[in-house]
C-alpha cells in the first residue's frame, strides 16, 4: 500500500510539473507575440517600462512612450537610476514599418552625467498613415557598477488628418 501511495503521489508530482511547464511555455509565447503585434486603431499611445528583475544595485527603471500629436509622433523616454550616477544613459529608436518589418526611421542617442535621471521628449514630424514602434535602451554606470535593460512598444498608427 505505502508503494502505491508514493507512486500515485510521484505521478501526480510529475503530471503538475508537466502542466505547470506547458502554462509558463504558453505564457512565453504570448509575452513573445504582444512584442510585434500592432495597437489597435482606437489606441492613441503605447508604452512600455523596464525595471530590474533582481535587486538593482544603481539602475531603478526605464521607460518609453509613442503617442500621436495630431498627426506627429510623441516620443518619450526616460532612465531612473537609484542613486546620482556618473552616467544615465537614454538611447531612443523610432522604427517605420513598411509593410515587410519595421526599419529604424531615427533615433536619439543621449547621456547625463552625475545624475540620477535621463528624460527626453521629442515630437517628430513623420509620413502619415504607417505604423511606428519605440524602443529604448536605459543603462546606469556609477564607478564599477553597470545596469542596462531595454523596452520596446507596440506598433501605432499615425493616422492621416
Amino acid at each position: 500500500m505505502k508503494k502505491k501511495g508514493k507512486v500515485s503521489i510521484f505521478l501526480l508530482g510529475c503530471l503538475f510539473a508537466a502542466q505547470l511547464t506547458v502554462s509558463l511555455a504558453s505564457a512565453q509565447e504570448t509575452k513573445v507575440v504582444l512584442w510585434d503585434e500592432f495597437a489597435p486603431e482606437e489606441i492613441h499611445f503605447v508604452e512600455d517600462t523596464y525595471r530590474p528583475i533582481m535587486r538593482a544595485s544603481v539602475m531603478y527603471s526605464g521607460y518609453i512612450r509613442l503617442g500621436d500629436e495630431d498627426g506627429k509622433a510623441g516620443v518619450y523616454g526616460e532612465t531612473l537610476a537609484i542613486r546620482n550616477s556618473d552616467i544615465v544613459g537614454l538611447d531612443l529608436f523610432l522604427d517605420k514599418y513598411d509593410g515587410k518589418g519595421y526599419g529604424t526611421y531615427t533615433y536619439w542617442e543621449t547621456v547625463e552625467n552625475n545624475t540620477s535621471t535621463n528624460i527626453k521628449s521629442y515630437t517628430v514630424s513623420v509620413p502619415k498613415g504607417y505604423y511606428y514602434r519605440l524602443h529604448g535602451y536605459h543603462y546606469v554606470q556609477d564607478g564599477s557598477d553597470f545596469e542596462n535593460g531595454s523596452t520596446l512598444t507596440q506598433g501605432l498608427k499615425i493616422p492621416q488628418y
